[in-house]
């Protein structure tokens, strides 16, 4: 599960800096989706109601990742087809994440642009930031928590951001009590750092740098 600053008010050592992932491979079809070690990346599809109960339905896990509460399966349906709009126009946005050895849903991945005006950088915080930002952001169902899945998939979804969309750094925060997210951070390479803002207290930012770009 991944909640990040930017889902929660919209609807540790320092980690390595500007680590660049393993490329995940593309999977043969014309989508933009990723095959892994063990995972494939896919666009959602409405037949995708199995998020419900992974993710949506369940409060340890849709109350962090969107700061908000659960929704019913109806809002799900209604979400889903907003996913299926976005895959088909937006270089961004949410991706199934599917074992691939059964085909099972696991939870959800996303790269998500926002304005970060809650956060002030301990590396910068003299300068009050209003530059678009990109999130990377996950949820995945409990039953699969602990397994290595969220890092997997988190790796691909970077190599995406740097080797295809060129984006300059990757920038976001959690709470800095969730220390599964904060994990994730780190073993992807992040720079760990405080938000320095006073609705931040507590909340750890990450920022990792695209050294090619």
């Amino acid at each position: 599960m991944g909640p990040s600053l930017a889902e929660r008010n919209r609807s540790p050592p320092p980690g390595r800096r500007g680590t660049q992932p393993q490329t995940a491979r593309r999977p043969p079809c014309n989508c933009r989706a990723w095959v892994t070690r063990r995972l494939v990346l896919r666009p959602f599809t409405r037949d995708d109601e199995a998020i419900h109960q992974l993710v949506w339905a369940d409060p340890e896990v849709a109350g962090p990742f969107s700061g908000g509460g659960t929704l019913t399966l109806e809002q799900v349906r209604e979400w889903l087809v907003h996913r299926f709009l976005q895959a088909a126009e937006d270089d961004l946005g949410f991706w199934a994440v599917v074992r691939a050895a059964d085909d099972a849903l696991l939870g959800l991945v996303a790269l998500q642009p926002y304005v970060p005006w809650w956060i002030v950088w301990e590396h910068d915080p003299t300068t009050r930031h209003r530059r678009v930002e990109v999130e990377l952001s996950y949820a995945l169902g409990r039953p699969y928590w602990g397994n290595g899945y969220a890092t997997e998939a988190g790796r691909a979804l970077v190599a995406y951001a740097f080797e295809t969309l060129g984006l300059a750094r990757i920038a976001y925060g959690v709470d800095g009590a969730n220390t599964r997210s904060v994990g994730v951070m780190r073993r992807l390479g992040f720079r760990l750092e405080r938000n320095l803002h006073p609705d931040g207290a507590g909340d750890v930012v990450g920022v990792l740098d695209n050294d090619r770009a």
